[in-house]
């Protein structure tokens, strides 16, 4: 009898546990016809409604990200036409912005999606962040790189990972002072993978926070205007990329003392 009551709820403890880890698809058997089988029904009822008020609010922003494209491009061809004065230059940054936003929350869908494969081929990795702190040359307060793997091929996708390092540096330039030391570039390998680090010395973020800057729009100093701005869906994305090649992403800061984005990868088969 006591085998008869506690297998459901053993049932109930292992699907709110499922729940909490985010497994919206987990269902509970709804063979009893008694209070713990209604129960186990409207556990399942409300997996349901939670999974389908997800995809909506998905598809909607998906939705809402396809229809910005066309009047961006507008916007932007119509821009090129204005004569040169004080409101150009700002126009065309906030349009800018406006399409990256677009570009992020369209790829962090695909990748999250079913369709969403990544271009996996091996890659010379020294190479491609040298490319990547080549974009940032002339901005203070500069960008140095340290390279103690040696040679080293990486199995990845080239775009995607070039978009992480161009959101984690334009970060690194955009909170550091120009008198800051330069952002520190780290790579390094071992038999646990491929570790890249970047550093900067600039304000830092709470240690209360630094979990929540993987999250889509957060802005760790609620305070910034737009100029000075937030994360946007930049580290959001860069998550999403680094976790797709099956590596993952994390952050260590002090206020005042700068940040470390620690990136670990996969090894490869080889060396070159």
């Amino acid at each position: 009898a006591l085998r008869w009551i506690m297998k459901p709820v053993n049932w109930l403890s292992d699907g709110v546990s499922a729940l909490g880890e985010g497994n919206l698809e987990h269902r509970l058997p709804e063979k009893r016809g008694d209070e713990l089988g209604n129960l186990a029904r409207a556990f399942n009822r409300m997996s349901e409604s939670l999974k389908e008020m997800l995809n909506a609010r998905e598809q909607l922003l998906l939705d809402v990200s396809h229809e910005l494209r066309s009047p961006l491009t507008r916007m932007k061809v119509a821009l090129e036409f204005i004569l040169a004065n004080s409101y150009q230059e700002s126009l065309q940054s906030d349009v800018q912005e406006m399409e990256q936003m677009v570009t992020e929350i369209l790829e962090t869908a695909r990748l999250k999606s079913e369709y969403g494969k990544i271009d996996l081929q091996p890659t010379d990795l020294v190479l491609l962040i040298e490319q990547a702190c080549l974009m940032f040359e002339g901005k203070a307060p500069g960008i140095s790189f340290e390279n103690s793997a040696g040679k080293c091929v990486g199995l990845v996708d080239v775009e995607q990972i070039q978009t992480v390092l161009k959101n984690i540096l334009a970060n690194a330039l955009k909170y550091s002072a120009p008198e800051n030391e330069p952002i520190k570039v780290r790579l390094s390998r071992d038999d646990s993978g491929i570790q890249l680090e970047i550093q900067d010395y600039g304000q830092g973020i709470p240690e209360e926070e630094m979990d929540l800057i993987f999250e889509p729009f957060y802005r760790v100093d609620k305070s910034r205007n737009k100029k000075t701005g937030g994360y946007g869906l930049g580290l959001s994305l860069c998550k999403t990329i680094i976790e797709a090649h099956g590596g993952t992403i994390s952050v260590k800061s002090s206020m005042g003392q700068g940040a470390i984005f620690l990136l670990l990868l996969p090894n490869s088969s080889s060396t070159i």
